[in-house]
């Protein structure tokens, strides 16, 4: 059987893609492999491929740090809550309110001058509102508490009754005529962490092996080689999926895009689909069974994962398991995906192709985003019913490089011990993901799949 001399099978150099290794060399070299390890069978480690090829930032230190920008949440979302029913005043009349925030913090951003507009709905279902400014604040650790000016409402009755936890939003501000300037409020940007991991993978073969011939693969070294090399790159798939960030006994463990939504505890809608107001740092996360999530129900799920104010981008990656790619794909009959929608009638824009970097891809297009649909074959057991929805923008592949030391993947040639009568070579990887602003992320589960 002849060996094909590429990269994905046969023989690996380490010199140029395609060469042949010079056996004949015993002394130790490094070899960069950092950016061709992507390239080998790209099919079975999707995101970690994605990562290498669009979204690899190196870092100068193993315990690295990142800052996390919300503007647009902030420019997008300037929405909070009343706190404690209150019966509004007459208009042009003055009282004090509280507002809070839905996790029961002071909204420290309020400033005089602000224009609030309060929203309720009464016992007839009519919206009621009310718009009111703000003359003076004081933070009061678990609320803030505003001298406010009635300036309107809208009620069915003639006083306006407005429950706990009625919505507030910021629509403008307004000042007298020769005024002088404002307070100001602005927001830091935030400040986060994330540690590299080092993996290391060994390859060994007796001398007498390598200089045996046989079946198949004349040279088992060449063999076993592009085994390693794949057993390393999806060791940092499975990592860089389901780790979660630690430090312990001086070892080093990395972030991963499910792990960090699970410790993230989740998000924020619950699994009857109902939902609750956005959370700050708290990806999106969504739990059904297989029957009862159609295109209906992903659209709406896409109302929450796209919505302005978490700031992620209009197109996501999603990484699905086997079964959940399945579902998908079952169109038009009963008990399937598009079956169960409402809208069965209406135009589904889905387009298949292949990716850019060897994977087939499920584009996905609706009015709120696009969804790039690749298969991760390592959702597997627990995992089995995974979409993992990433946003590309706010996820890195952090390979450690400085002071002239490149830590992203290499090969190490001849580690064995000077006695041994065999060949050992090693693999090894320091490198950590970053995941940053988690609202922009989403983990979907189907049960029963």
């Amino acid at each position: 059987m002849a060996l094909n001399s590429t990269l994905n099978s046969g023989q690996v150099g380490f010199s140029t893609p395609g060469a042949v290794i010079d056996s004949t060399i015993p002394s130790r070299r490094l070899f960069d492999f950092s950016d061709r390890v992507a390239d080998l069978s790209p099919e079975e480690s999707p995101f970690f491929v994605y990562l290498s090829k669009v979204g690899k930032v190196p870092t100068s230190d193993s315990q690295f740090r990142f800052l996390e920008d919300r503007t647009k949440v902030e420019m997008t979302d300037r929405s909070f809550l009343l706190k404690d029913a209150t019966t509004m005043v007459a208009e042009g009349s003055d009282m004090n309110v509280n507002f809070d925030t839905s996790g029961g913090a002071s909204v420290d951003w309020l400033i005089p001058g602000m224009v609030i507009a309060i929203g309720d709905v009464d016992g007839n279902s009519v919206p009621t509102t009310a718009n009111v400014r703000i003359n003076s604040v004081s933070d009061a650790g678990s609320h803030t508490t505003a001298n406010i000016t009635s300036i309107s409402h809208v009620a069915t009755t003639s006083t306006l009754a407005l429950a706990d936890n009625s919505n507030c939003t910021v629509i403008g501000t307004s000042f007298k005529e020769g005024s002088g300037a404002p307070d100001v409020w602005s927001s830091e940007l935030d400040n986060e962490y994330g540690y590299t991991q080092i993996f290391k993978t060994a390859c060994e073969m007796t001398n007498t092996a390598r200089a045996t011939v046989y079946r198949g693969y004349s040279d088992e070294w060449q063999r076993i080689w592009n085994l390693k090399l794949r057993e390393h790159k999806v060791d940092i798939e499975r990592a860089m999926l389901f780790g979660q960030k630690g430090s312990a006994g001086g070892i080093q463990y990395t972030e991963g895009i499910v792990g960090s939504t699970i410790a993230a505890g989740y998000g924020n809608i619950v699994n009857d689909g109902s939902q609750l107001s956005y959370n700050e740092g708290v990806p999106y996360y969504k739990s059904n069974a297989v029957g009862e999530w159609s295109y209906d129900d992903l659209l709406t799920d896409f109302e929450v994962m796209f919505d302005p104010a978490r700031g992620g981008s209009a197109s996501k990656l999603a990484l699905a398991s086997l079964p959940v790619i399945s579902h998908f794909n079952k169109l038009g009959s009963s008990n399937t995906f598009i079956g169960n929608s409402l809208s069965s009638t209406a135009p589904y824009q889905f387009e298949k192709s292949n990716g850019t970097f060897g994977h087939q891809v499920t584009k996905i297009e609706t009015v709120h985003g696009d969804l790039s649909l690749v298969k991760e074959p390592l959702f597997r057991g627990f995992s089995s019913g995974f979409c993992m929805i990433v946003d590309l923008d706010h996820c890195s592949y952090r390979p450690l490089v400085g002071n002239g030391l490149n830590r992203d993947t290499s090969i190490t040639t001849n580690v064995q011990q000077a006695d041994e009568d065999l060949r050992k070579d090693m693999i090894l990887t320091e490198a950590g993901l970053e995941v940053s602003l988690p609202e922009t992320h989403a983990l979907i589960n189907l049960e029963g799949v």
